[in-house]
This record gives C-alpha cells, sequence and structure tokens, in this order.
C-alpha cells in the first residue's frame, strides 16, 4: 500500500510540477486559453493532500497498524474531492484528444515522460478504485488471524462508496445534449443500461439499448455512443426525459420480473409508456422501488401540505408507537426521496440541514402586493390572490382558508 503510493504520488507530481508548471511558465497555445483548467481540475489539490499528508499518515500505519482503517474512515469527506475530479473528467479528456499529439506530445517530449498526459490523467480515477482492492487484502489477512476486523470493515465499505459515486459522476458528465441543469435534478439515485421500448399512441416502438438515468426530480433516457482512440469521450447523447411530478410505475409485464414500465403524463392526459427490459430481476426491482419510495414522498409532501395538523398528528402517533428505530424525521426530511440504490452508503436519505425547531409559519390571506418566497429545495409558494404552489414542476393548488400552518418544512425564508 505505502510503495504503491508513493509511486501515484510521484505520478502525480509528473502533472502538476511536470505539465502545469511548465504550461504556467512557458504559456499555452492561444486556441487553449481557459481550457486547461478543466484539462486538469483538481488534480493540484489532490496532489497536495497525498504529497503533504496522507502519504506520511500512511507510513505510521507501519508501526501502528490499528491506524490503517481509522485514517480512510476518517477521511472519507475529504475523499470527495475525488468525486469532483471524476465529474470534470470527461470534459477533461474530450480537450486532451483534441491536443494529444500536438500540443501535448510536444511538452512531453520536453518533459521528457514515458507516458503521454492521458495516460497520467487517468492515475486518481484508477487509485481510488484501487484502495479498496488492497483494504480487502488487509481484511482477509485480519481474518485469517483472528483479529477484529469492525474498523478495517467499515472502512472497506468507505472504499466501495466513493468510487462508485466517482463512477456515477463520471457517466452523468459523458451525457451530451442534455439542455437542463444537470446539478438541478437532485441526487443521482440509480443508472443501468436497458432495452427500452417507447409507447405512445398505442404504438409500441423496436425496442433500443438506452442508459438510464434516475435522479431526484427527473428521468433521463440517453443513447450509448461508440468510442474511439482509447478516451472515454462522452459516451451518452440525451434522448428523452420524464418529470418526476409527471411518472408512474408499472411494476411488471406480462409476468417477466425484468421487465418494467415507466410512465409519462402529458399535459392534454395522455400517456407515453416506457417499458424497460432489464438484464436481471434485481436491477428491475431496485428500480421499482426507487420509483414507487419517490412517488411516495411526492404523496406525503401534498398530503402534508394541504393537511398540515393532520399530517404532524399522524407522524407523532406514528413516531410514539416505535414505528422506527431511527430518530424520527421531520416533516421536511421525510418528503426527501432517497433509494436503496442511492449514493448514500448509509441508507438514509442524504438531508440538507434543517432547523426543525423553527416556530410554526402563519400565511395570511391578505399579504403586501410583494410576495414573500419560501424555499424548500424543490418547493416555492407565493401567497397573493392566485395562490399555488409549484413542485416538482406541476401547479397544484393551495388551501387558502383558514391560514395555512407550515410547521418545520422551512430551510430559508425571505422577499423575492
Amino acid at each position: 500500500l505505502i510503495e504503491t503510493e508513493k509511486h501515484y504520488v510521484g505520478d502525480l507530481g509528473l502533472i502538476v510540477e511536470g505539465y502545469m508548471a511548465t504550461m504556467s511558465s512557458k504559456g499555452i497555445p492561444e486556441d487553449m486559453k481557459g481550457k486547461d483548467k478543466i484539462v486538469f481540475g483538481n488534480i493540484h489539490q489532490i496532489f497536495d493532500w497525498h504529497k503533504d499528508y496522507f502519504l506520511g499518515e500512511l507510513e505510521k500505519c507501519l508501526a501502528e497498524p490499528e491506524r490503517l482503517a481509522q485514517l480512510f474512515i476518517k477521511h472519507e469527506r475529504r475523499l470527495h474531492m475525488y468525486v469532483v475530479y471524476c465529474q470534470n473528467k470527461p470534459k477533461s479528456e474530450h480537450i486532451v484528444s483534441e491536443y494529444i499529439e500536438t500540443y501535448f506530445e510536444e511538452l512531453r517530449q520536453q518533459l521528457g515522460h514515458r507516458l503521454q498526459l492521458n495516460d497520467l490523467l487517468i492515475k486518481p480515477v484508477q487509485r481510488i478504485m484501487k484502495y479498496q482492492l488492497l483494504l480487502k487484502d488487509f481484511l482477509k489477512y485480519y481474518t485469517k488471524a483472528g483479529m477484529d476486523t469492525e474498523e478495517l470493515e467499515k472502512a472497506v465499505e468507505v472504499m466501495c462508496f466513493v468510487p462508485k459515486r466517482c463512477n456515477d459522476m463520471m457517466n452523468v458528465g459523458r451525457l451530451q445534449g442534455f439542455e437542463g441543469k444537470i446539478t438541478a435534478q437532485g441526487k443521482l439515485l440509480q443508472q443501468d443500461t436497458f432495452t427500452v421500448a417507447e409507447q405512445d399512441s398505442g404504438f409500441l416502438s423496436r425496442a433500443k439499448e438506452r442508459r438510464v438515468f434516475l435522479f431526484e426530480q427527473l428521468v433521463i433516457f440517453s443513447e450509448p455512443i461508440d468510442r474511439k482512440k482509447g478516451f472515454s469521450l462522452p459516451g451518452y447523447v440525451f434522448k428523452n426525459s420524464i418529470k418526476v411530478s409527471c411518472l408512474g410505475v408499472e411494476p411488471t409485464v406480462d409476468g417477466d420480473d425484468a421487465r418494467f414500465v415507466l410512465t409519462s403524463r402529458n399535459p392534454d392526459g395522455s400517456v407515453v409508456r416506457f417499458q424497460l427490459q432489464a438484464s436481471s430481476p434485481e436491477i428491475c426491482r431496485a428500480w421499482v422501488n426507487d420509483v414507487v419510495q419517490i412517488l411516495e414522498t411526492q404523496r406525503n409532501f401534498l398530503n402534508a401540505l394541504q393537511s398540515p395538523i393532520e399530517y404532524q398528528r399522524r407522524e407523532s402517533k406514528s413516531n410514539s408507537l416505535g414505528r422506527s428505530m431511527r430518530p424520527p424525521l421531520s416533516a421536511a426530511s421525510a418528503l426527501r426521496p432517497h433509494s436503496s440504490a442511492s449514493i448514500d452508503r448509509h441508507k438514509l436519505p442524504s438531508l440538507h440541514s434543517h432547523n426543525t425547531s423553527l416556530p410554526a409559519l402563519y400565511l395570511p390571506s391578505q399579504e403586501k402586493k410583494k410576495p414573500l418566497c419560501l424555499y424548500l429545495d424543490i418547493l416555492t409558494i407565493w401567497p397573493g390572490n392566485n395562490r399555488s404552489i409549484l413542485l416538482l414542476g406541476s401547479m397544484l393548488p393551495l388551501v387558502t382558508c383558514p391560514p395555512v400552518v407550515i410547521s418545520g418544512l422551512l430551510s430559508t425564508v425571505g422577499p423575492c
């Protein structure tokens, strides 16, 4: 582990102290200006941390092996910098591929490097995937020796979770043609490749291969495209999407446990059906469970808005009966979708902090002309003559009398 870490830090140094330093001192071609930041992403941050801190901490584990597991557990949040790097990686590869035979080849020869730049830039991706394998080896030896493995198992879990997030973000980063803001669609809960047939107006289209992404607020269908020249160039083209506010699910089709249907309700009331064939019943079940969970949270959200007092009473009663062994969730957290296969390794909703001690807020029926905006991530409420709520893209009526009471739901309150 320590020897491979030293080699890794050396490879990162070839990038930071070689390519980046040379480009900074000698300048870059006019047509590359601004692109250099995309090429390297946050690799300087990764290099500094491993060189100045992490390598030294690993070396201390030679004398104190029991420190190893905690070293990875303690720095789970810090390792998120790899997720940031991987999210940028597809854009970086695309730019590098344009200059790899010209500008970057000249730099490689000047620096006397054996490896090309793209071979070096893939090192952080390979390294973050490698840690789990190395830790699993330690786990195997600990088990054979009869040593306590609890903390090491947690470390392995962490180092399986972080690479999964990295892989998720690289795939999302390879999506082309989506005109919306991908980061505004909430957490990525699921992604997989399906054979998809679309049914509109009774006609079932020919089934095609699609990479499908399930976000908290949107389902995206994309077409995989070929990669070339050994580069992982952007690999998916946007084809279609379903807003979660228009989403429906049919768990099985013709008794096939590996097939399910997602439906999209159009404004005119018509419904488009997307029939998805998964590679296994397990994948099908995971997707159906997550979609059902999202739809249930929507329904709970509406119930809380339309009958807040009754909703709070029902939640309090459920919690007092000990329905859950976890601490009771606030109204806000109970309404946030999460996934059994989501990027949250603890299998709980990854929540923003909400102050549950906030006093109840009363929205009077008469307000000043300047509206008050209440924000809860996906929720915006405008009190006024034409009261309505915007929930996941759909307009729904809001109770106007008696005054609405919303307690524990607000993260920010302020004038528009």
